[in-house]
């Protein structure tokens, strides 16, 4: 049996976009924190009038969803999405350069923005879209400077996309949207979205948030507050999919550890597919069997207002030994992010 342990909480930090060898990104509120090779650099991100007060309150910033922010970076450089705005900020370069906004959302999904090797980089609208509004995909091919609309979903079609991902067996990017029936849809396309394959009938079984990619099969953690949510595998051969054992409740964020571990975590939401009053961080060593890693409690704010009980992991390559961690509306670590570790139960 494997434990959590936390080894450090990161000050002034609320989220952590990405954690690699030598370099680490974090956020709280509308201030990016990049540490690389000993070097730190803060930027600022712009913030409306209204945000002035609020803003210098965690349960505030929680309630009005003020610390919410994406950062993809590019080399040294970064894509930053916040407040429906999207930003490109050059290493060197002192101010924000504006080169997209978005028509349905402020933000995306945490860890829902992918690149592939030619650079080109891909995302999809996430926002509550209760007219149901047609849903681009967005694509840049010059490294976040400009972008141009890859792929569009119709009106009425889905609510909103929850990633997209690059498959890297097949040279191929993901696409998974929500939320409803019909509304769950899986695409498999190339770079230019020229050939687009969809998966699934729409129902429960094809809501995700994420994938994980393995030679022969594609895996995917449902995430559906309505239903029990379960592990799906899906077979690259016959393109149908396996049913697997029943998780504890909706998955939001996975994250594949370099050393052979797999993590994801369930959310402590409203719903019937939310089985107990924990959420669950869960580990596996083959995509197919999970157990708990630790439980978590939610802080008890109502959910509807100040969030459900979510934890969330970084992009960049990680192992079991080293790898950050952030909390949303967790008993004791709302609001934080630190460094943990996997390790044996008589360790400490």
């Amino acid at each position: 049996m494997k434990k959590l342990v936390i080894k450090q909480v990161l000050p002034n930090r609320e989220i952590i976009h990405f954690a690699e060898a030598g370099k680490i990104i974090g956020s709280r509120f509308n201030q990016i924190f990049v540490e690389e090779q000993g070097v730190a650099r803060t930027i600022v991100l712009p913030r409306r009038w209204w945000e002035w007060g609020p803003g210098s309150c965690r349960l505030l910033r929680r309630a009005l969803r003020l610390d919410k922010c994406n950062v993809f970076p590019v080399g040294q450089n970064l894509v930053i999405i916040r407040g429906g705005m999207v930003y490109h900020h050059e290493f060197g370069y002192a101010g924000l350069r504006p080169v997209l906004r978005l028509r349905n959302c402020r933000n995306v999904l945490h860890q829902s923005i992918t690149a592939t090797p030619d650079g080109s980089i891909y995302f999809g609208e996430y926002g509550a879209n209760r007219e149901r509004r047609a849903v681009p995909v967005h694509r840049s091919v010059d490294g976040g400077m400009s972008w141009a609309t890859v792929y569009e979903f119709m009106p009425g079609e889905i609510k909103h996309v929850h990633g997209c991902y690059y498959d890297r067996h097949e040279d191929s990017v993901w696409v998974c949207t929500g939320d409803f029936a019909g509304e769950n849809r899986i695409l498999r396309a190339n770079r230019d979205f020229s050939r687009v394959e969809q998966i699934g009938d729409g129902s429960q079984k094809f809501r995700t948030c994420n994938f994980f990619f393995t030679p022969n099969r594609v895996y995917w953690l449902m995430d559906s507050q309505l239903e029990t949510s379960h592990v799906v595998a899906f077979d690259r051969a016959t393109r149908q999919i396996t049913i697997g054992e029943a998780l504890p409740g909706p998955v939001w964020y996975v994250k594949e550890l370099a050393d052979g571990y797999y993590l994801a975590g369930t959310a402590q939401e409203i719903g019937p597919g939310v089985r107990d009053k924990f959420a669950h961080l869960l580990v596996s060593r083959d995509l197919a069997h999970w157990e708990d890693l630790h439980l978590f409690s939610h802080d008890g704010w109502p959910m509807r207002f100040f969030k459900f009980g979510v934890m969330g992991f970084a992009d960049g390559v990680q192992d079991s030994s080293n790898f950050p961690m952030f909390f949303e509306a967790i008993e004791g670590l709302d609001g934080c992010a630190a460094w943990c570790k996997i390790a044996d139960h008589d360790e400490s």
